[in-house]
Order: C-alpha cells, then structure tokens, then sequence
C-alpha cells in the first residue's frame, strides 16, 4: 500500500487482486448470501481507492483494511434492516388499510397509482432517478446517497428536488403524504 500511495501502479494491481480474498472471506461472514458478499467486495475495493491516502506507512495494513471491510459489511447490514422494516411495516399498513377502509376498487385505484408512481419515477433523467430511488426508496442519508451516486451532496438536493416536482407534475399535481 504504501508503494500504492507513491503512485506505484503495478504495486497498487498487486495489491488489490491479493486483498481480494481477504475482503471476500469478511463479506461472507457478515452477509451470508454469494452475489452479496461479491457486491460487497466490490464496495470496499472502492471505498480503499477513495480513502487510500489515510493509510499510514510504517502501520500494520491487515488491521486498517479490516476496520474498513468490517464497517462496510455492519452499515450494509443496517441499511438491509432498516429497509426490511420500513418494509413490513409499510406491507401490515397496507393490508390493515386495504382490510379496514377500501372497498375493493379503492385498492385497486392505490394500485394503479403506486404503479403510475413508478413509472414516472422510471421516466426520469438518470440523475433524478437515481436521487429518488436512494434518498426516498433506499432512505439512505446524503452522504450515503452521495457515496454511492459519484454526485456532491448539493447536486443530491437539486436533483432530488427537481425529480419531487417533476413528479407532482406529471402526476397532476397531487401532493401525496407517504411519509
């Protein structure tokens, strides 16, 4: 790593093709499922590029990079929580409403305007989209958000803001509260 960090590209390959195990081997024992550890190691590779210049030299590297694997896997696994819970708590709102309050053609009109929803939000330009779907679908914060997106946190509030509007729009301007 530290040839890495001295602009030593051969070296910094090395590197990552021999950390590749190591970062697997974590991502299994936290997430269990294959395709998620292999996305996961993919994560953490990035996140080692990015914040490659905090390594210091002369320090054990198994432990930095450990810290950093095992971090990622725990805020995976929250995130994972959190959005199952969200989950079923929006999936019992939805059967106590549809049991208690609508007739049958009133959950047949929810339906079609969750499906309109989604295809508006699936018509919006790339950046917009992608704001959405991770501030208000993935309800990940701004840093998260920002993490993921490759864009600013401020690009982040425009877009989203933008995308919000777009939507009442298109859906006729009907505000709707699902907070």
């Amino acid at each position: 790593m530290a040839r890495a960090q001295t602009g030593d590209r051969t070296a910094y390959h090395r590197l990552l093709v021999a950390i590749a195990p190591y970062l697997r081997a974590i991502a299994r024992r936290h997430l269990r499922q294959e395709q998620d550890a292999e996305d996961m190691v993919q994560e953490i590779l990035i996140v080692v590029h990015e914040i490659r210049h905090t390594y210091e030299p002369g320090r054990p590297f198994k432990p930095w990079l450990g810290t950093i694997a095992t971090r990622r896997c725990i805020d995976a696994l929250r995130q994972r929580t959190r959005r199952a819970q969200h989950e079923q708590a929006g999936d019992e709102a939805v059967e106590h409403v549809a049991d208690a309050r609508h007739t049958p053609e009133q959950s047949l009109e929810q339906a079609q305007l969750r499906r309109a929803v989604h295809e508006a939000v699936g018509g919006l330009p790339d950046r917009q989209r992608e704001a959405v779907q991770l501030l208000r679908l993935h309800e990940l914060s701004l840093n998260e958000a920002a993490e993921r997106s490759d864009q600013s946190v401020g690009s982040l509030k425009v877009a989203c803001h933008r995308a919000i509007k777009a939507l009442q729009r298109k859906l006729g301007g009907q505000e709707h509260d699902h907070d």
